[in-house]
């Protein structure tokens, strides 16, 4: 097994660091101006490219995760992921990183290869739980 050292002197094995971080089902990077998003919530401006953005940090993962909700939601015939990096033409490894993110998140569902793309509502449907969730923690630490 390979393992690279750090400046710190700290031994990684990439390998074994990568197997654990694919097995999580949902990466959760919640960087959020609350302020600015309210905002956008209240007067119904919250656009697919914030959510995009709020979802990815890198802009170039971002553009790519709005170019295949966009073609998953729009297509009229049904969508498989080798036909959509060829007519979306977006880089293939990265828009798989994207596609795997998206399906771990919930918001892409696909049982198997054979299978085309779907938007899913598991994302939505968990979020909402979350916030009850969320709800009920505060107003019990409050008391």
């Amino acid at each position: 097994m390979a393992k690279k050292t750090t400046p710190l002197g700290v031994e990684i094995d990439y390998k074994e660091y990568w197997k654990k971080r694919k097995k999580e089902n949902f990466w959760c990077r919640i960087k959020v101006n609350y302020e600015s998003l309210n905002e956008l919530l209240s007067a119904g401006q919250f656009t697919i490219d914030e959510f995009c953005s709020v979802l990815f940090d890198s802009e170039k993962k971002s553009q790519i995760a709005l170019k295949i909700i966009k073609h998953v939601k729009s297509s009229e015939k049904p969508v498989y992921f080798k036909d959509m990096v060829q007519e979306l033409k977006i880089p293939r490894s990265t828009a798989w990183q994207v596609y795997l993110s998206l399906k771990r998140a919930g918001i892409i569902s696909r049982k198997s290869k054979a299978e085309p793309l779907k938007l899913s509502t598991k994302m939505s449907e968990a979020l909402e739980k979350l916030e009850l969730w969320w709800k009920n923690y505060v107003s019990v630490t409050l008391k």
